[in-house]
């Protein structure tokens, strides 16, 4: 009795040695490699990230807006499509430049009734809503992530005329800095 007890403790020990050394050196990110189900983040329907205000796909080419979000998702057999708007304008024109491309991505495809996963951060999220309101046969789902829906409050946070351009200069100022 005493001998399987002793045999016991040990598999234990040497199993929770493996356990300790396989999270060790066994990397802890979930892309350095797929060993099973590398298909989870493919759709039925493409994935279309629009950015928000002032975004670009990158900052002075060293700041990833999307924080290679696309790239891991492609890993995993999604196909992902970032959109290109003007950074600093109205929903409905940015709305309208996102149609333009999901038009063109139809046609490139040859798929005249292709609908798209719709991801949007930001004011992104409202010109995806905005696509959704006037073309709902692109969409298959929309998500909003920090989306403003309920209005952005400038003049509290920037101030009127003058003083709020100057504020809004400053905030962006400082996030160059920052960069």
């Amino acid at each position: 009795m005493h001998s399987m007890n002793v045999r016991w403790g040990r598999s234990a020990a040497g199993f929770a040695v493996f356990l300790w050394l396989a999270l060790v050196f066994i990397p802890s990110s979930a892309s350095a490699w797929c060993w099973w189900n590398c298909n989870y983040a493919k759709t039925k329907y493409p994935i279309v990230l629009s950015h928000g205000f002032l975004g670009a796909e990158e900052y002075l080419g060293i700041l990833d807006y999307w924080y290679g979000i696309p790239e891991y998702l492609e890993a995993r057999n999604a196909t992902v499509y970032v959109t290109e708007v003007s950074p600093a304008n109205s929903s409905a024109f940015r709305g309208e430049q996102i149609i333009e491309q999901l038009d063109a991505i139809r046609a490139i495809r040859g798929e005249s009734s292709l609908k798209f996963n719709l991801i949007g951060h930001s004011q992104g999220g409202i010109d995806i809503r905005y696509v959704a309101g006037v073309r709902p046969d692109l969409v298959a789902s929309l998500t909003t992530v920090g989306s403003p829906h309920t209005g952005v409050d400038f003049v509290s946070q920037f101030g009127s005329g003058i003083a709020g351009l100057e504020g809004l200069l400053d905030f962006v100022g400082e996030g160059v800095e920052l960069i």
